[in-house]
């Protein structure tokens, strides 16, 4: 396994981040490693996308997405 270091956080994100631990019964480097390992099993658009586009499916850009979303979505 990876190490991970994050310098220069700020007192009140430390703190929030702490808070949040211990609300959960957890200490700070299970809770970020829990939060961490969930964000990287989730695939970002832009990766989603290019899924998509790699198996032929439409070559449709973030834009005409969120388009025909808003189109869909005002339409009912």
């Amino acid at each position: 396994m990876k190490n991970i270091q994050v310098k220069n956080v700020s007192d009140e994100v430390h703190r929030v981040w702490k808070t949040r631990a211990a609300a959960e019964g957890m200490s700070m480097q299970e809770y970020l490693h829990r939060k961490l390992t969930r964000e990287a099993q989730q695939p970002t658009v832009a990766e989603v996308l290019a899924r998509v586009e790699h198996r032929g499916g439409p070559k449709l850009d973030h834009d005409e997405i969120v388009a025909m979303i808003r189109e869909d979505r005002d339409s009912r």
